[in-house]
């Protein structure tokens, strides 16, 4: 049986019926809220930033892909790109409902929020994939503040810095973020909590500070992945999950670059048909479930034998899956290398790219159409004029989990549901 609709299909890859989120969905009269959607221009995403970015967070740092370096390639120059504007929030509206925009930061490469520590509204990125929130500070070096924003400690009444409380976040390509522990109120589109743990950056690297367009993360993953000393503390999903009308939070991240984020309740006019539901193993701190099927362009499914689990990441550009998912989907475009001048998979972008299915739990499999699969543009073939592009899939190294980050998630209306926990699928409108 198969359920077709305008961007995805969902299909039964069993005749079993999906597991259901363990607790029925409630109506409870809780807390509901709503901040307007943040407007900003943004740069022409970059498919090897987005790559690195990736590799960095989860700790990969190689491929199995040997590179072709391609002496007719010519990179994209993006000297003269538009720095993005800082967000902006606007007065709520009357009618509460839970929500806080995502607005495109270089493209796609990162979705950033207005988030208000101290009574400051900063751009921070929604990060599913992590479990810390951390803002760069005024406690950094003088010489790293220039030019950015950050939080400043002392125009915060309500700052209150945890004794020994310390963090430290470091990546595999060496890059770090470390600094001390605070408590203050945070608001999340209306939703407040007055004394959230988080992290002050005293000393982090520059990949960090050159991000002008974001101060630090909120970590939306369970608390078990928290880096904090001398031990996890909750996130601010977490602590605000019982107040809500419901334990949890939807994403829909338009390819348009601008998105959303709702917490406390299901807008049934955001998606078209029915939520597909899915377990979540929460033990690793992921929002982690099974995946271990996929197909190319409508054709027969196929066993992943390297990676059968998957993180739904909304903290990740791109979508790393298992090379022998990924060597399969490029044999099927025209043109498309590996390349090592760019370390990723790259093709011309007059190529048909085919839709690419990968299952979700055990029963179903959702359907990413070629378009979202056509990352940006990279450079040009100087031999043929040819513009190429960059795939939004690439190789996750083999490593032990798939990063389903916003190019599966563009193509869906998810929900992260702390009861199960289980996380809901469905066909945005």
């Amino acid at each position: 049986m198969h359920l077709f609709f305008s961007l995805v299909v969902f299909v039964f890859l069993t005749s079993n019926a999906l597991s259901m989120p363990t607790a029925p969905r409630s109506h409870l009269q809780g807390r509901s809220f709503k901040v307007d959607l943040v407007r900003r221009s943004d740069y022409v995403p970059h498919g090897p930033t987005a790559l690195r970015k990736a590799y960095r967070k989860f700790g990969i740092t190689s491929t199995e892909f040997t590179g072709t370096e391609l002496s007719d390639f010519k990179l994209l120059d993006t000297s003269s790109l538009t720095t993005a504007k800082s967000a902006t929030e606007d007065s709520p509206d009357t009618e509460q409902s839970g929500a806080v925009s995502a607005a495109s930061v270089n493209g796609d490469q990162e979705f950033v929020s207005p988030v208000n520590i101290g009574g400051q509204t900063l751009p921070m990125n929604f990060d599913s994939g992590s479990a810390d929130m951390w803002v760069l500070s005024s406690r950094l070096p003088a010489s790293q503040k220039q030019g950015r924003t950050v939080f400043e400690v002392d125009n915060s009444t309500t700052f209150k810095q945890v004794q020994d409380g310390t963090f430290s976040i470091s990546y595999g390509d060496s890059s770090k973020a470390s600094g001390l522990l605070g408590k203050d109120t945070v608001s999340v589109g209306g939703v407040e909590f007055k004394e959230q743990t988080f992290g002050l950056a005293t000393e982090a690297s520059d990949v960090f500070i050159e991000d002008t367009a974001s101060n630090g993360l909120v970590g939306l993953g369970f608390s078990s992945l928290n880096t904090f000393k001398p031990g996890p503390q909750k996130t601010f999903f977490e602590n605000v999950a019982p107040t809500l009308d419901e334990p949890l939070f939807t994403a829909r991240l338009r390819p348009d670059g601008v998105g959303q984020y709702e917490f406390g309740k299901i807008d049934e006019t955001k998606y078209t048909g029915s939520l597909v539901n899915v377990s979540v193993d929460s033990s690793d701190g992921f929002w982690q479930f099974q995946s271990a099927q996929y197909s190319i362009d409508g054709g027969s499914f196929n066993t992943i034998t390297q990676t059968t689990k998957a993180i739904a990441d909304t903290g990740t550009s791109l979508l790393l899956i298992s090379p022998e998912v990924v060597q399969a989907y490029y044999a099927k475009v025209a043109g498309a290398v590996y390349a090592g001048n760019v370390q990723g998979w790259i093709f011309p972008c007059a190529s048909n790219l085919p839709s690419l299915s990968i299952a979700i739990g055990n029963d179903y499999a959702a359907k990413i159409p070629g378009k979202l699969i056509n990352y940006a543009q990279i450079g040009t073939n100087t031999t043929t004029g040819a513009t190429l592009c960059y795939g939004g899939v690439q190789s996750n190294s083999g490593g032990s989990m798939s990063i389903y980050g916003d190019v599966f998630l563009k193509a869906l209306f998810v929900v992260f549901d702390q009861r199960g926990p289980s996380l809901g699928f469905a066909t945005p409108t």
